[in-house]
């Protein structure tokens, strides 16, 4: 069967396959519109975070289909034939632009349908569905770790896209943060995660959302074990933890996560020494227009990190 019959086949079907208990997105989608050229246009800002990360036309297909020609067989079995390039990149896009509006039940359910490729956006859904919507703690980790268990299947496949790269080891990254040492520990993300950020950052130098994520683990590795054990065991510390910080932030300065985990970074490692610091910074966050239904959550986060802080405050 070739490809072209797995497209129309996800067209018809993806609605019937999304999950069916993941939550609506809460707020307003209407400025979230990126349909027919629209999405083009928008694209460096919507993949502000990934530094330059290329859009998905045809062009985009017919080089990915001869370089890993594997990424683009659908999970239906499709054969890729080159005729194709253009109703994958259509579908593609289309599963990018749900992902932007924010159902991302519906972005998942339609990229998995179109392999590898179609991948990288499904478990993106995943990632902000698993970190803003999911209804417990216990839900987060089992979608968090369905991506990671993803990108292990890709194999090296994951190394063709940052995005892809990104996801896994943020999944990754998130789950360290909450889980025990021991546990953390026994997975080895304490290894995987540097390890894979430096492969990715080696890549990529100016991935804005790589160099924050490793700036929050040098951080969120002292939270846990203090910076004496920190700097030790696992090699981190605060002045590593400012210098990705400000890497990203050269990057890109209108992304508000990258706010809101410096002020979460500023918290764990310097405490109340540095909270006017990090109250600056939430309130940058929130004061960001979001681009996106992933910028939107963030941008809500944002403020209730700052109400908890002006809380305390007073």
């Amino acid at each position: 069967m070739r490809i072209l019959f797995v497209l129309l086949a996800a067209m018809l079907s993806f609605g019937a396959q999304a999950n069916p208990d993941w939550k609506a997105f809460p707020h307003d989608q209407s400025t979230f519109d990126y349909s027919e050229d629209k999405l083009r246009q928008a694209w460096p800002r919507l993949t502000l975070g990934f530094g330059d990360y290329p859009f998905p036309d045809a062009d985009w297909v017919r080089r990915m289909a001869a370089e890993h020609p594997e990424a683009l067989q659908g999970t239906a079995g499709g054969t890729f034939e080159p005729e194709d390039a253009q109703m994958y990149a259509t579908e593609l896009q289309e599963v990018w632009r749900l992902l932007f509006r924010g159902d991302f039940a519906e972005a998942k359910a339609r990229g998995m349908a179109l392999g590898v490729g179609g991948q990288v956006p499904a478990m993106y859904a995943q990632v902000i569905y698993a970190m803003f919507l999911a209804d417990s703690q216990e839900e987060k980790h089992r979608l968090l770790e369905e991506v990671i268990e993803y990108n292990e299947q890709a194999g090296e496949l994951v190394k063709a896209d940052s995005v892809a790269m990104f996801g896994g080891v943020y999944a990754k990254a998130r789950l360290g943060e909450e889980l025990s040492v021991p546990v953390v520990l026994k997975r080895g993300y304490t290894s995987q995660i540097p390890d894979q950020l430096d492969e990715l950052l080696k890549q990529h130098p100016k991935h804005p959302y790589a160099l924050a994520l490793y700036g929050g683990y040098h951080a969120g590795v002292i939270r846990k074990v203090g910076k004496l054990v920190g700097r030790m065991t696992y090699g981190v510390s605060p002045a590593k933890m400012e210098h990705y910080f400000q890497r990203s932030f050269q990057q890109a300065d209108s992304l508000p996560i990258g706010h809101y985990e410096y002020a979460n970074a500023l918290n764990y490692v310097y405490g109340k020494k540095e909270r006017s610091k990090a109250l600056e910074h939430l309130q940058r966050a929130v004061a960001l227009p979001p681009a996106n239904a992933m910028e939107a959550l963030e941008v809500a986060h944002a403020q209730k990190l700052l109400s908890a802080e002006q809380v305390a405050r007073q």
